[in-house]
């Protein structure tokens, strides 16, 4: 499907001179580029290898086999009615340093047992399930980066939500379990084994990619209903499962695996329509055999193989080639998207300038990979170029590295366009074309020091869910009318010395711990705490002035010793800043958010921003 180009992202001038014109802008070149039906080893997406933890396991041979994705399977039958000892934790953090050190990502899920159904094993009971929450959450936090998302687990045989010995099968204590889940681990997506779960806690598909709640099939095609997976409550039909999970899907992972063939629906026609349908991202490459197998014989697993998840291909790219320092690039990129799905973790999109050592980019927030669902994609940027750019030929390339800091320059984390002679593995760069720089060029000029983005047209049909601070909010049990907004006003201005910024808020201050303004001081939603759209640098919460001090998704701030003015009065929040604490940026970009007295957060503004004198 074409999606329809659906917002306007402009950025202005970061300089108040007038540009120089000396002649016409330069001719726009059309590019078109060769797709490629070869296996790419893309991150978050495709087979996964199950591995069974606690214990020694070997991670570098993922790749070589042709995946990025491990299934962790924490048994903790051990210590139902105990504390984790140190020694397994810290066996969990050797195993995801293995993890990281082979490039590839994880899907957790904890469990105390084996099964078998009926008669399982025990689980734990729900006071034990929330403390080994709380010992893990650090663990989880900490490796945040090479988690691609999770599963719910704990609960029952297999941790898949059923046949619990603890009384763990209602609605409230898995609520309570689930809650706890995404408040350890705040940006990562956690699935829920059964649809009529997710239903019966977020009526609405879009409530729950909000609160980061997916779903996982572990009975794929495995009967008319999935073994139970539909038509749980004896009242959805799987009909309204799946028209409610196809719309969940397209915005969150959906993996798992099939336990047993069901043919016709296990084999290659039904498998292909559902996996469209439902949007699937990733799958156990080892269960169930038979249908693996059926798929083989079949025909059809080269093509799952190419489309779970997300597989983009550039089909075209319209640039100048020629341009001032200084000038302007003019842009359009028409992007292919053949997989099953859209990726699911938010990352940024970099424009890149690049000859040798010499290298330029700029992020097109607030556009990312995330939009690209199966179908065409296109975008539209314009770009300022930097007027001391030395003459000569750059590449121009797109980046599309991991969200965080610590893998961003790990080109085995960069999404691989699908297409050949474009991809530059040292960099992770895929290569568009080649720009030459001359002063010879036409078009317009202006003096700036940084490759700036000063208009950007792209597709963004549907809201993307967006991380916040931990710990997340509370889970709504059903659909409630919502009063307006608790934060507006929000609002940004400073002189040549102070950044001033304020905001109104609902209810009274006793309702809150914690009035906070996150400030993005260099623009790079790549860089500091995700939230909001943002990468913020520093944190206004209260009288406090914090600098981050983690990798972009844990909670881990710095309180500063510099003097802030904070007021909070008549349902007002307001602050004033020295610039030159913030480092004396030229511009940046800001968020509200307010915390309960239950640490919940209540409610994230949307970014704004800021050009600074």
């Amino acid at each position: 499907m074409k999606h329809v180009l659906s917002f306007l992202f402009i950025i202005s001038l970061l300089t108040a001179c007038t540009p120089t014109i000396s002649g016409p802008e330069p001719e726009i070149v059309s590019h078109s580029y060769a797709a490629t039906d070869a296996p790419i080893l893309n991150p978050e997406r495709g087979f996964f290898t199950p591995y069974l933890l606690p214990g020694n396991a070997g991670f570098s041979p993922v790749r070589i086999t042709g995946n990025t994705l491990v299934h962790l399977n924490i048994r903790l039958d051990d210590y139902r009615e105990r504390d984790i000892p140190q020694n397994v934790l810290d066996g969990l953090d050797v195993n995801f340093q293995d993890i990281r050190d082979a490039g590839v990502k994880a899907i957790p899920r904890v469990a105390y047992n084996q099964g078998p159904y009926p008669d399982t094993e025990p689980d734990a009971s729900k006071a034990w399930v929330l403390r080994h929450v709380e010992q893990l959450a650090p663990l989880f936090q900490k490796h945040s980066d090479v988690i691609a998302w999770f599963e719910a687990g704990f609960i029952g045989a297999w941790g898949e939500w059923h046949t619990s010995t603890n009384g763990l099968d209602n609605l409230a204590d898995k609520r309570d379990i689930l809650n706890a889940l995404l408040t350890a681990i705040p940006g990562r997506y956690v699935q829920v084994r059964y649809p009529a779960n997710i239903i019966e806690m977020y009526p609405e598909p879009q409530d729950a990619a909000k609160a980061f709640v997916a779903h996982h099939n572990d009975c794929f095609l495995s009967s008319a209903t999935d073994v139970g997976t539909y038509e749980r409550d004896g009242e959805n039909t799987i009909e309204r499962d799946q028209e409610y999970l196809a719309k969940l899907t397209m915005l969150t992972p959906m993996s798992g695996e099939s336990c047993a063939p069901f043919p016709p629906r296990s084999e290659c026609n039904s498998a292909i329509r559902e996996m469209e349908l439902l949007h699937f991202s990733a799958i156990n490459e080892a269960y169930h055999k038979g249908i693996l197998r059926s798929w083989e014989a079949g025909g059809c697993m080269d093509e799952i193989v190419n489309r779970l998840g997300y597989r983009l291909s550039l089909t075209r790219a319209d640039f100048n080639e020629q341009v001032r320092p200084g000038g302007l690039l003019n842009l359009k990129v028409e992007i292919e998207n053949t997989g099953f799905s859209a990726p699911v973790n938010s990352r940024p999109i970099f424009i890149v300038l690049q000859q040798d050592a010499s290298i330029f980019l700029t992020t097109l927030d607030p556009l990312e990979p995330r939009v690209f669902h199966p179908g065409t994609s296109s975008f539209t940027a314009r770009l300022r170029l930097p007027s001391g750019l030395a003459e000569g030929t750059y590449h121009l390339a797109l980046w599309l590295p991991d969200q965080s800091e610590s893998l961003q320059n790990n080109s085995l984390y960069a999404i691989r366009f699908a297409n050949e002679n474009t991809w530059d593995e040292a960099t992770g760069y895929n290569i568009l074309g080649q720009v030459n720089v001359s002063n010879s060029a036409s078009g317009s000029v202006e003096k700036t020091e940084f490759l700036t983005v000063l208009e950007m047209v792209g597709s963004l049909d549907v809201p993307l869910p967006t991380a916040t601070a931990a710990p997340l909010a509370t889970l709504a049990p059903t659909s409630t009318p919502q009063p307006s907004d608790p934060i507006s006003g929000l609002k940004a201005d400073s002189d040549s010395e102070y950044l001033n910024l304020e905001f109104t808020f609902t209810g009274a201050l006793e309702d809150y711990n914690a009035f906070q303004l996150f400030l993005d001081t260099d623009q790079n939603p790549a860089t500091g705490f995700s939230v909001s759209g943002l990468g913020a640098d520093f944190l206004l919460e209260n009288g406090l002035l914090n600098a981050y001090t983690g990798s972009g998704s844990d909670w881990n701030w710095m309180p500063l010793e510099n003097e802030i003015v904070h007021l909070n009065d008549e349902q007002a929040a307001r602050w004033s800043v020295l610039l030159a604490d913030l480092g004396n940026p030229k511009a940046l970009d800001f968020a509200a958010q307010l915390v309960d007295t239950s640490w919940n957060t209540v409610f994230a503004s949307p970014k704004q921003a800021i050009t600074l004198p």
